[in-house]
């Protein structure tokens, strides 16, 4: 069982997904008429805000792997009795 699943984002496929998304509204809305530029917004921008949540919840409870500087700090360093 692994415990920590966080991954940097560009090698899931949430991040896959959502490039591929963006680049066929952007083609789509570069040569077809009935796509004006405020559909792409809206959609580029319903897009992001479900990628955002879907790496939020996968983040969610699991711990990184990777070296925090502020598990070194000393904070009782600085305190006067």
């Amino acid at each position: 069982m692994h415990d920590t699943e966080t991954r940097p984002f560009f090698v899931t496929s949430e991040f896959l997904v959502y490039v591929l998304l963006l680049m066929g509204l952007g083609i789509t809305a570069g040569s077809s008429a009935s796509v004006d530029a405020r559909f792409f917004w809206e959609w580029a921008t319903l897009a992001t805000i479900a990628y955002m949540l879907s790496r939020g919840f996968a983040k969610s409870g699991s711990r990184s792997r990777s070296w925090d500087p502020r598990e070194d700090l000393d904070t009782n360093r600085d305190r006067r009795s």
